[in-house]
C-alpha cells in the first residue's frame, strides 16, 4: 500500500492526468498498432510548455520491463513540477520505485493540498482485476477522518474502474468495489474519483461525487464485448481545484504529429 504523506508543491492546484501509457522495452515497440512511446513523447512535448504536476495512474509500462521504466525517467526527469505515480495491473512497483528515484518523481499515498486532500490508491490485485481488501479500507477510513478532521474535500486517484463502464474491460475492474464505494458514498466531503485502466473518458455522478474515467495515452476501447480499440492520439484528463470545492476538468488530446 501506499500511504507516504506528501504536500503538495506548487503555486496552483492544477494537475494533468495520463494513464495507461503501455511503455515498452523498445521505444518504436508496437502494442495494439500504435507507438506508446512516441504518443506518451508527443503528449509530454506539447504539455510542456505550460507543464503542470501530473498524476500518472498506472499500466505506464505494457511489459514491466526495467527499460520501459526507464524510458519513462528519460522522458521526465527534467520535468519542472511533480509527477506523481501510481501502479496499473501491468506494472511492478518495485521496478517502478528503483528505476523513477528521486524529483521530479513522487510516491505517496495522500497529498495535502491545502484546502482539499488527494488520495493516491493502489488497487493491484494477484490478477489483472482490482481489489480493495479490509486493510486498504481501513486506511482509507483513517485518511478519510483526517481529512474531514482537517475540514479538507477530498478527490481519490486510482487505476482500476469501480462502477462498469460497459465492455470487456469490465471483467477486469474493481471486483469488491461495494465496500469502496459504500466508504465514499458515506463522506460527504469525497466530490470525486479518476481512474485509468479503461481507456475511456467519461463523467458520471455518483451521488455526491463524480467518477471521472481519463482516457489513455495509448489508446482508447471501444465499449463492447470484445478486444477494440482505436487511435485517436493521446489523451490525458487536465483538473483545476477551487477552494470553494468546485473542480473544473477537461480531457486533452495531443495535436497529430507533424509530417517528417
Amino acid at each position: 500500500m501506499l500511504s507516504h504523506a506528501v504536500t503538495w508543491q506548487w503555486p496552483t492546484r492544477q494537475l494533468l492526468q495520463i494513464t495507461d501509457c503501455h511503455v515498452l522495452a523498445e521505444p518504436d515497440a508496437v502494442y495494439r498498432d500504435v507507438k506508446p512511446y512516441r504518443h506518451l513523447e508527443r503528449l509530454l512535448a506539447q504539455m510542456r510548455p505550460t507543464a503542470l504536476p501530473l498524476m500518472l495512474t498506472g499500466d505506464l509500462s505494457e511489459d514491466h520491463s526495467v527499460a520501459s521504466y526507464q524510458h519513462l525517467r528519460e522522458l521526465l526527469a527534467d520535468w519542472p513540477a511533480p509527477v506523481y505515480l501510481l501502479p496499473g495491473n501491468h506494472d511492478d512497483l518495485a521496478l517502478m520505485q528503483q528505476v523513477l528515484v528521486g524529483a521530479p518523481f513522487v510516491f505517496a499515498g495522500e497529498i495535502d493540498a491545502g484546502s482539499w486532500r488527494f488520495l493516491l490508491l493502489d488497487t493491484r490485485s494477484d490478477t489483472p482485476a482490482g481489489a480493495f481488501d479490509a486493510p486498504r479500507q481501513q486506511l482509507l477510513t483513517q485518511q478519510l477522518a483526517r481529512a474531514h478532521q482537517a475540514q479538507q474535500q477530498v478527490w481519490l486517484f486510482c487505476h482500476h474502474h469501480p462502477k462498469p463502464v460497459g465492455g470487456i474491460i469490465d471483467q477486469f475492474m474493481q471486483l469488491d468495489s461495494e465496500a469502496f464505494c459504500a466508504l465514499l458514498d458515506a463522506a460527504p466531503q469525497v466530490k470525486g474519483l479518476s481512474h485509468g485502466h479503461c481507456h475511456h473518458g467519461y463523467v458520471r455522478q455518483q451521488a455526491h461525487w463524480q467518477l471521472v474515467g481519463c482516457p489513455a495515452s495509448s489508446i482508447q476501447y471501444l465499449p463492447r464485448d470484445e478486444w477494440l480499440s482505436v487511435d485517436v492520439g493521446p489523451q490525458a484528463c487536465w483538473y483545476q481545484f477551487a477552494d470553494s470545492g468546485a473542480v473544473t476538468l477537461r480531457f486533452i488530446t495531443a495535436l497529430a504529429a507533424t509530417p517528417a
